[in-house]
């Protein structure tokens, strides 16, 4: 089979996913339409366009722009992330088969959908061609609920970022983590929409109520001076370290050795690769229900604990019962990572969309019974603590 992926430029949350095709297909290329941003090299992405032999730079000359339009044209099997709608019209035209690979497109609030930029943004890409071979790759699970708010009714299907999944001992991975004494950590920009805050305010509780701990923030932002005010001014310098950015190896070793991991973000976190990574290093995860990977990654009480978004009570009661029972620390952990390398590893997500994709060009629609290319249910904002509905 032939498969082309089309989007702004090669990133490490589309990077293993791609890998995978290229080792399974018959030809498989990523299409890159712009040139990485400065900003986004400053916030220590990686320049990868040189870097694999499948990447097409269609945005260089002539001779390569041509040879991406042949290409959209006529493999079996495009994908579209992030890239002109020109170019989905461009494939659109001959009817072939096609995915959107999208997170959600009202992760401001379910209000922007009434912006005439915004609604033509998602009519253009997605629901002007619900009627034709155009299927959704759900890269959060609140895209599905944005769709049908905007008119779009055909099923959808679960997707997500694939980060590297390591096939590790799982009894070897757990014990580089110290049952003895709770290390929780987060990870992120900080930055607005990732309520690092409420890490801070959890401190504190965990602090007052003399429960032991010691967390760790990895990551930089606008808002780092405000919150290392914050944590002095709130006692917590003991308790709270800041340890700014840091190469992926780095995050990898701290998250290997942390007992819990802190989720915190709000709605605007479309997916939330760190999640994955998290689960991959066998952490005990706690995470909002807001952050998109959440619904689909996260079975409460099984493999992680979710918590209502914003809600510090709710935060507080899961992490200290956490704090206070490793065992359950260790079984979490473990089933995080199980999840990962059972359902949610890139090899895994390539394998099902390349049999989609058969059953779809035979006239058939395939769905799997949970995890990648699983239908994409509708999933509200206001989910947690109800089960959802498959609608």
């Amino acid at each position: 089979m032939k498969i082309a992926f089309v989007s702004n430029y090669l990133n490490h949350h589309q990077l293993h996913l791609c890998n995978q095709f290229y080792i399974r297909c018959e030809e498989f290329y990523f299409i890159a339409t712009e040139k990485i941003s400065l900003e986004r090299l400053k916030m220590g992405y990686e320049d990868m366009a040189s870097k694999y032999p499948y990447v097409i730079k269609m945005y260089e000359d002539s001779y390569l722009r041509y040879a991406a339009y042949y290409i959209i044209r006529t493999f079996d099997v495009v994908i579209f992330g992030s890239c002109p709608p020109s170019l989905i019209e461009l494939r659109m035209r001959k009817n072939l088969l096609s995915f959107i690979y999208t997170e959600r497109f009202l992760k401001k609030g379910l209000w922007y959908r009434y912006i005439p930029s915004i609604r033509k943004k998602i009519m253009d890409r997605i629901v002007k061609y619900k009627n034709q071979n155009l299927h959704v790759l759900c890269a959060s699970a609140y895209s599905s609920y944005d769709l049908y708010l905007c008119g779009y009714t055909k099923p959808c299907y679960k997707w997500g970022y694939f980060t590297d999944v390591p096939l590790v001992d799982k009894n070897d991975l757990m014990n580089m983590k110290d049952q003895s004494f709770c290390k929780i950590l987060w990870v992120g920009r900080l930055i607005n929409g990732k309520r690092i805050k409420d890490v801070i305010f959890l401190a504190r509780k965990l602090m007052n109520n003399q429960i032991d701990f010691t967390m760790n923030i990895i990551g930089s932002g606008e808002y780092e001076r405000q919150l290392h005010t914050l944590v002095q001014f709130m006692g917590l310098g003991k308790k709270i370290k800041f340890l700014g950015s840091m190469e992926p190896d780095k995050v990898k070793k701290y998250m290997e050795e942390a007992n819990i991991f802190l989720f915190t973000s709000n709605f605007k976190e479309g997916w939330g690769a760190v999640l994955n990574e998290a689960m991959c290093s066998g952490c005990a995860v706690v995470t909002s229900h807001a952050v998109g990977s959440a619904p689909y990654l996260i079975e409460d009480k099984k493999n992680g604990l979710i918590y209502k978004s914003g809600n510090i009570n709710d935060l507080y009661r899961k992490v200290s019962m956490l704090i206070n029972d490793p065992k359950l620390q260790y079984i979490y952990g473990c089933n995080a990572y199980d999840t990962m390398i059972k359902a949610w590893s890139p090899d895994i997500a390539a394998c099902r969309l390349l049999d989609i994709s058969k059953s779809l060009m035979s006239g058939k629609r395939k769905f799997y019974r949970n995890g990648p290319c699983s239908k994409a249910y509708i999933v509200k904002e206001d989910w947690y603590p109800k089960t959802y509905k498959k609608e």
